[in-house]
């Protein structure tokens, strides 16, 4: 389970795990030498920034309908019960801004190469209020129509580049409310004769 901070934890991790496998790897090394060239600012907020080389770019949140009631109730603190997590999918938009198209596509082979071998990041893979817990987080590439890829596009209000949309789920954001419940101690008898 993890705090507010899930959302930005998540984008995080998604970085850690390219730039561990990026580093190792000489040819992508070339292209993207330092962490900090990837980046979770959009595409628009990286224009004329050429020391940002990859846009993981957050673009749409999305309570999982599938997994919302799977929990009926967490146990709290002194006896309460807490409501039960909000379970979020999360979109992200990822876009190579290097120069060369050839480059592009390399990076982005390379990005897809690790988040199929890396769907499931849980363990040491996660950063911030993730680590340290069971919380898995999975990242599958999401094939997205044209119409729904221009759209966030032009929503940018930047000219389209070669990206790939994908989908980490399910980020468990841990409720606050408290609420005291009495158990049931007997049956109560409504109906008394006299």
């Amino acid at each position: 389970m993890g705090d507010y901070t899930v959302v930005a934890d998540a984008g995080q991790s998604i970085i850690n795990v390219l730039w561990d496998e990026i580093q190792a790897d000489p040819q992508v090394n070339a292209l993207i030498s330092t962490e900090s060239a990837i980046s979770l600012e959009s595409p628009a907020d990286l224009a004329g920034n050429n020391s940002v080389l990859v846009s993981i770019y957050l673009y749409r949140i999305v309570e999982d309908a599938y997994m919302k009631n799977q929990f009926v109730s967490v146990a709290g603190s002194g006896g309460a019960q807490r409501k039960p997590p909000l379970m979020l999918d999360l979109y992200y938009l990822i876009t190579p801004m290097v120069g060369a198209p050839r480059d592009q596509q390399i990076v982005l082979g390379k990005i897809m190469q690790v988040l199929y071998d890396r769907a499931i990041l849980e363990g040491p893979d996660l950063s911030g209020t993730l680590s340290g817990g069971s919380q898995q987080l999975r990242v599958v590439l999401n094939p997205v129509s044209l119409e729904e890829t221009t759209r966030v596009w032009q929503a940018l209000e930047v000219p389209y580049r070669l990206s790939l949309c994908y989908l980490a789920r399910v980020a468990m954001v841990d409720s606050h409310f408290e609420q005291f419940s009495q158990p049931v101690l007997g049956k109560v008898d409504t109906l008394q004769r006299n």
